[in-house]
């Protein structure tokens, strides 16, 4: 009896195939994500949430986000330039951002050391 040839099983190679090259570190920091929407000129200050960070991205948080962000430019604390970015993919409360250039390794592994401090 001859296997059956089902797209499962070649499922795993394309995972294998499609891993993340820089590592994902959390970050709990407070960040300003100036965002332009498709079609529009302007951009928008929202006040968010670093949630996670790479080399290469990371994802932000915040409830004032409008529809459908095509731009954003973040003011990270400790970083000196802002961060330039598209967002690849948007949910109700999240962006996913992909930076253009990399983040050194040193710059990402300091914003995510990065801890709030509560006022008692």
């Amino acid at each position: 009896m001859k296997p059956k040839n089902y797209m499962i099983t070649h499922a795993s190679e394309e995972v294998k195939n499609n891993r993340r090259v820089y590592p994902r570190r959390d970050a709990n920091c407070p960040v300003i994500a100036r965002v332009r929407q498709r079609e529009r000129e302007g951009e928008t200050s929202v006040p968010c949430w670093l949630v996670n960070l790479c080399e290469d991205g990371c994802l932000l948080t915040s409830d004032y986000f409008p529809h459908k962000v095509e731009d954003v430019s973040l003011t990270i604390p400790g970083i000196t330039q802002k961060v330039r970015g598209k967002a690849k993919s948007q949910g109700k409360f999240t962006i996913n951002v992909k930076f253009a250039k990399l983040l050194p390794n040193e710059t990402v592994d300091m914003v995510a050391r990065i801890k709030t401090i509560p006022h008692s």
